[in-house]
């Protein structure tokens, strides 16, 4: 039941005394569709008030049937007014001015190119399109993403706060921004950070900061990770340089995700930020520590690195040394595969480090104040690419060794043969051979060498020697025959299996060998002395008369 009441309220008087005076509207207490006790003005006149009562109880009770639109209210006020309510809800929560501006900026661009000036003017489709006209405008698909961001923020603020019934951007999602990167940022070595900050500690002011502060600015963000913002809202109460060990804290409302982080620092580095705050005098804890750092800190570390790389290149012994610095990537703003160097990549730089350095994953993501471990490996699998092609050398070697392993399956020595003709003589019968391994001069007989190749009519073939002749270079050992896999010694016998190559078919499809192996007389070249195998020509005209005898046979 509504209640209608004039409301009292205490003043000071012509005396100084507190005086109670009663208000000259009327108001209305009840109970809305949710059940939330409010108070709304009425009229000087009881009756017209308590009318009012009555219109706003039945209201309450049409929106709980569903009846009624409770949020009629708030869909009759422009959207600019919302907007700027809920920048200030932003910073009444703690957010930074900058984080509340820039997010209000760019919902309002959008709410402008969808032409919605009341709430049930905004949908999906039309933000959709206020965002394709974006990326018509050249914009990145990561500053795309980031004004959608910004307007799902705003419609979820309107829902929460009861003004609007549901969010019509609930369902859109980003695009991914690795298809259209602007910028690629790359991590800067050990030896370009030394020469930067020493080339830079000596310069000349720039943007308003001595070139101590800059260099001061560089170290501790390539120490901690810190981002700009974040470097530029730190106090001297931030820091804890006399603790074991020294930390520093950032607040809430300046990290990203909205917690209070604390850091440690190197002792080294603790101890340069006290000789410092105690060079720029009296200082109170609420002081910041960078007063005057700029907005425009790319432009500045940028500005910085071409005077380290006009240092280095100036610094070079000779002419030659000079062309190939200037022709290298070291301390370039971009590189040869377009990767850029702002005041952000020495953040990128300190994960990086992290990764060269060993450090566990889940520790590298506690330093680098990650949400997801996925961030956090991200951020490694393009900058260790280096170590990671380092890391292959460990995987076995696969490559063929031709040489040895043809050898080895041939059941010949581990030497390859140089030639066709220089291997074809290694398998050439000897006229007078070897017994065994070392002594005997005695040839086989007909039937026995017969019977040992399975390939001819024993009786009928000339006498054939039991072994080849093996060249000086052939064998490691010296000793004659072919050397086999069970390491005996076999014979040398002219047939299409024993030559290196493959022209005749398959041991199959053979039908016939050659019932005979032809003689020649002894000596029947030059150069030949009794007792030896053939070589020089007549080894030469022999593979010829063999080759030959195998095609027709086949």
């Amino acid at each position: 039941m509504a209640r209608v009441f004039r409301a009292k309220y205490t003043t000071g008087g012509r005396d100084g005394e507190r005086v109670t005076r009663t208000a000259r509207k009327w108001y209305v207490e009840y109970r809305d569709a949710d059940g939330i006790v409010r108070r709304k003005a009425g009229y000087t006149d009881k009756a017209a008030t308590q009318q009012l009562a009555a219109e706003l109880e039945r209201n309450a009770e049409r929106c709980k049937a569903g009846l009624v639109d409770r949020f009629a209210d708030h869909r009759k006020r422009p959207l600019t007014e919302h907007v700027a309510e809920w920048e200030a809800a932003l910073l009444a929560k703690g957010d930074s001015t900058v984080h509340a501006r820039k997010s209000a900026t760019r919902t309002q661009r959008i709410l402008e190119s969808c032409g919605a000036t009341f709430w049930q003017e905004l949908s999906a489709s039309r933000v959709q399109e206020a965002i394709r006209a974006l990326r018509n405008d050249d914009r990145g698909v990561q500053t795309c993403n980031y004004y959608l961001q910004a307007v799902k923020a705003f419609c979820r603020w309107m829902v929460r706060d009861g003004r609007a019934p549901d969010s019509p951007t609930a369902y859109l999602q980003g695009d991914n921004a690795r298809i259209d990167r602007r910028t690629d940022r790359r991590a800067l070595t050990g030896d370009e950070l030394r020469l930067l900050v020493s080339t830079t500690e000596i310069g000349p002011a720039r943007f308003g900061e001595t070139g101590a502060n800059r260099a001061m600015l560089y170290r501790l963000a390539v120490e901690t990770g810190f981002r700009a913002g974040e470097l530029r809202s730190l106090t001297w109460g931030s820091f804890d340089l006399h603790a074991e060990p020294p930390s520093v804290t950032v607040r809430a409302a300046y990290s990203k995700h909205r917690r209070d982080d604390v850091l440690p620092l190197k002792r080294d580095t603790a101890q340069m930020l006290t000789r410092w705050r105690d060079n720029a005098g009296k200082v109170g804890r609420e002081a910041a520590a960078f007063p005057t750092m700029p907005e425009r800190t790319a432009e500045m570390i940028r500005a910085d690195l071409r005077a380290a790389r006009a240092r280095w290149i100036r610094e070079a012994p000779d002419r030659t040394e000079r062309r190939t610095r200037r022709q290298s990537d070291f301390l370039r703003h971009i590189d040869n595969a377009g990767r850029v160097v702002d005041f952000h990549a020495l953040r990128h730089t300190f994960i990086t480090n992290l990764a060269r350095g060993g450090v566990h994953p889940k520790l590298a993501q506690a330093l680098a104040r990650h949400s997801t471990i996925t961030l956090t490996m991200d951020r490694y699998s393009h900058t260790v690419i280096g170590e990671q092609a380092d890391a292959l050398s460990a995987l076995p070697d696969l490559t063929n060794r031709p040489n040895r392993e043809r050898h080895r399956a041939t059941g010949t020595c581990d030497i390859a043969p140089k030639s066709l003709a220089s291997s074809l003589a290694f398998s050439l019968p000897e006229r007078h051979s070897l017994k065994g391994p070392h002594d005997s001069t005695s040839c086989k007989s007909d039937a026995e060498v017969g019977r040992r190749r399975g390939d001819v009519t024993a009786g009928k073939q000339k006498t054939l020697c039991a072994s080849v002749r093996r060249d000086a270079h052939g064998c490691k050992d010296g000793r004659g025959g072919n050397r086999t896999r069970t390491g005996s010694y076999s014979q040398g016998i002219l047939s299409p299996q024993r030559l290196p190559f493959r022209h005749s078919p398959k041991p199959s499809q053979i039908t016939a060998y050659p019932k005979t192996v032809p003689s020649f007389p002894s000596p029947p070249y030059p150069g030949e002395r009794q007792g030896e195998g053939v070589s020089g020509i007549g080894c030469k005209h022999l593979l010829i008369f063999a080759f030959i005898i195998e095609r027709s046979t086949v």
